[in-house]
């Protein structure tokens, strides 16, 4: 069917246009240190003065905090379901810049940077959401298009930050949050969670809204509720800390939960976070002069926005294993490169004349390939690759590896920068997406085109459930 006709593909669009509001405030989020650092470390700023181990901690400690969001979070989405969490994360989100633009003082720039990182488990659970809502065709796309999101937030960030001051883009970046949770409030609550809590009439009606009520979908419905009366089968009168620990310990936890590490150290070592607050400092440290790592930070911007609009048709054709791997033997090599490069220049001065453009377009060329292929297949695998009962556990547990990892990078990266060079810091996290990668390719199951109860039965080792067995003898389990 045509998309311009097909009111479930613009119902689904309603949840992806919302979760793409969060991440602009995301992109706006992860760049605000770009424009916020410089003026509060110069002596001639807007009137708050910090020092350079304040401003650093201000830049990362939304890491520390994203802990006790990664904590909460994830069970209140499965207690109470995905749109209360989703407008509560916006509100808070909202609200931290909102103090930025209030802010008179140090403490209040901590405040603000706390209370942003809160919702830093959207990163995770915006994906989880989107992957419920969404179509197993559109899910690849639909996360490449919400990640595209946050290249335009960065760009948004540090092209304003030419103009304006940075309480003014605190407040402008007020605006996607509210609009977001405004949309937010046009949803259905999500089929999986109305499955998991056993409102199977609701979960059936939820499910006709989304997706519509063809042969395909109705027997996508019947696995899902299939699935979810198993499990709570298996689990009836077993609800005790023992019980819950056991379920952590097994396979279908262990499993994915080791994936999405690897994925989130691939994705830090890669420089999605660390690039975006710090690309100024790098490309400045490489050419040794600001004015054209300026340039270089809007291209990096644009070739980021440019990898994530072509990776929304990439990842419709290829399959996630072979663009995540694709893409990241190539980042290595291109943070390889970088490294060597930059110990040449700085141990024997060789080729002087090209350093200024030459390592700027090896390490903008480095996110182009970051964007195109590591991101979307590595956000795209997060959301798709967690059981239904283990999201809210999956999600706290990934999220607090998240959450070290973010703060770790944020606040150590100028410090490595400063103790082993550029060479030294690219050689690191070269290392480490290497390595990632290498566990990865013997345990990372491909994902493309499945619906999630058949991603989760591969998990489990389940060929087919004797609910759905059942169902296809012609015995639907919901009455008509």
């Amino acid at each position: 069917m045509d998309c311009c006709s097909d009111i479930y593909f613009w119902r689904q669009c309603m949840v992806l246009i919302a979760t793409c509001l969060f991440s602009v405030g995301t992109g706006l989020k992860m760049a605000f240190p770009s424009v916020l650092n410089p003026d509060i470390l110069s002596a001639n700023g807007t009137g708050i003065h910090a020092t350079p181990d304040q401003a650093s901690w201000i830049a990362g400690i939304n890491g520390i905090s994203g802990f006790v969001g990664f904590c909460m979070a994830p069970y209140i989405m499965q207690i109470y379901g995905r749109k209360p969490v989703n407008i509560g994360l916006n509100f808070l989100s909202g609200l931290g810049f909102l103090i930025f633009a209030l802010a008179s003082n140090v403490p209040c720039l901590y405040a603000a940077r706390i209370m942003q990182g809160v919702p830093m488990c959207a990163s995770y659970i915006s994906n989880v959401i989107l992957g419920e809502y969404s179509h197993p065709k559109r899910r690849g796309y639909f996360t490449s298009i919400k990640k595209s999101m946050v290249a335009i937030g960065s760009l948004l960030c540090h092209f304003l930050g030419m103009y304006w001051t940075w309480k003014q883009i605190a407040a402008f970046a007020t605006v996607p949050y509210i609009v977001a949770i405004i949309f937010t409030l046009t949803w259905r609550e999500s089929p999986s969670f109305l499955a998991l809590k056993g409102e199977y009439v609701e979960c059936e009606k939820s499910h006709r809204w989304i997706f519509g009520d063809g042969a395909k979908n109705k027997r996508e419905l019947q696995e899902l509720i299939s699935t979810q009366m198993e499990v709570r089968n298996r689990t009836k009168n077993k609800e005790n800390l023992w019980a819950e620990i056991r379920k952590l310990l097994k396979k279908e936890f262990i499993k994915p939960f080791v994936i999405i590490s690897l994925l989130t150290v691939i994705i830090d070592a890669c420089g999605r976070y660390y690039m975006l607050a710090y690309i100024v400092q790098i490309l400045t440290e490489v050419t040794n002069d600001k004015s054209i790592a300026t340039y270089f930070t809007i291209l990096s911007d644009i070739l980021t926005l440019a990898g994530l609009i072509i990776s929304c048709f990439v990842i419709r054709c290829c399959k996630r294993r072979t663009l995540l791997f694709t893409s990241g033997v190539t980042c290595v090599f291109l943070m390889c490169l970088t490294s060597v490069i930059a110990f040449l220049k700085s141990r024997y001065n060789i080729g002087e004349s090209v350093y200024w453009w030459f390592i700027p377009l090896i390490i903008v060329s480095n996110i182009f390939v970051v964007n195109v292929g590591i991101i979307p297949s590595s956000f795209a695998i997060m959301c798709e690759i967690f059981p239904l009962e283990h999201k809210g556990a999956g999600v706290c547990a990934t999220g607090i590896v998240f959450t070290v990892l973010f703060t770790l990078v944020m606040k150590f990266t100028p410090l490595m920068m400063e103790k082993t060079g550029i060479e030294g810091t690219f050689g690191i996290y070269a290392l480490h997406v290497a390595v990632s990668l290498l566990i990865l390719y013997f345990i990372l199951n491909e994902t493309k085109d499945k619906t999630l109860q058949e991603i989760e039965k591969e998990i489990r080792g389940i060929k087919q459930s004797k609910f759905n067995e059942y169902y296809l003898n012609g015995k639907p389990l919901i009455k008509e």
